[in-house]
């Protein structure tokens, strides 16, 4: 066994993601209740740790099923076992350290020490500075539609322990749904505890190709915005980043992709954005 899953499966670890997950109403694993589990709450555990020390951990299939969102729209959210999840957290408790070696200054989503509210701050100083035409972009059915094969090179590339990289897999396998024989293997679940882990280390490729080409941007998870001092390079950035994100295989959603001046008809993370610090005449209209 590799030292990454080694120390995943360690009393200590294992002992810090179960108050992760502690409350989650989750079953334990088919055919065991959480409240079966909690009675034999030690005998549990003892067998998922040694299950994954040994390499007889099977993950069980994942559950699937659509939740309406604000637009209207649905989308698919996975339903993991209890069992899963702390075995996923135990995981990422291990390997966080490693992504966030790699992992892009500008990216703040789903990392450790990093928050919505830095990301808003990063975003004024640069509109600040003057950087107020920007590229409000969203990829594309992000979570669905990262090729898995891909993923799992860039992985392997950064977790230097075959049994991990196994178990990450198994959990990507039993994930992802087959749409047929020929066609390329797509998605990592949302709802599972290391696919927002697994999301950043493939965009990780994205975050630097937009530093190589002197683009200024913040992005949480699956939504980004680029920064530049006029509407024509803001054209210009969008075009740059559609040519990025096809390089990894990935789309941007043209529906909630814009070049606009910053104030408050942009939204980020929930908040506007504020006016350019300077203005001069009006610019035209942006368009969509």
């Amino acid at each position: 066994m590799g030292k990454i899953l080694e120390k995943a499966v360690s009393p200590e670890v294992l002992n810090e993601a179960w108050k992760s997950v502690k409350n989650d109403r989750a079953i334990w694993h088919l055919g065991v209740s959480r409240a079966d589990m909690e009675k034999d709450f030690v005998y549990h555990i003892a067998k998922l740790a040694k299950d994954l020390r040994e390499g007889r951990y099977k993950p069980a299939p994942v559950r699937q099923f659509p939740v309406s969102r604000g637009d209207g729209k649905k989308r698919v959210i996975s339903a993991l076992t209890l069992r899963d999840k702390l075995a996923q957290r135990a995981l990422l408790i291990v390997v966080t350290q490693l992504g966030e070696q790699i992992f892009h200054a500008e990216s703040f989503g789903y990392r450790p020490g990093r928050t919505i509210d830095m990301a808003l701050s990063k975003a004024r100083e640069y509109i600040l500075c003057g950087l107020d035409w920007l590229v409000d972009a969203d990829i594309s059915k992000f979570f669905d539609m990262i090729p898995c094969a891909p993923l799992i090179k860039i992985v392997k590339k950064t977790i230097p322990d075959k049994d991990a990289v196994c178990l990450i897999e198994k959990w990507i396998d039993v994930g992802s749904p087959r749409t047929g024989f020929l066609r390329k293997r797509r998605g990592v679940p949302q709802g599972g505890v290391i696919s927002p882990f697994l999301c950043n280390l493939y965009l990780t490729e994205f975050d630097q190709y937009l530093t190589n080409h002197n683009l200024p941007f913040v992005r949480f998870a699956d939504d980004f915005i680029i920064f530049t001092p006029s509407r024509a390079a803001a054209i210009a950035a969008l075009k740059c980043a559609k040519d990025g994100l096809a390089n990894l295989d990935l789309e941007l959603n043209i529906k909630k992709t814009r070049v606009a001046r910053s104030g408050p008809n942009v939204v980020f993370l929930g908040k506007k954005l504020p006016k350019p610090f300077k203005r001069g005449l009006p610019d035209p209209p942006s368009k969509r």
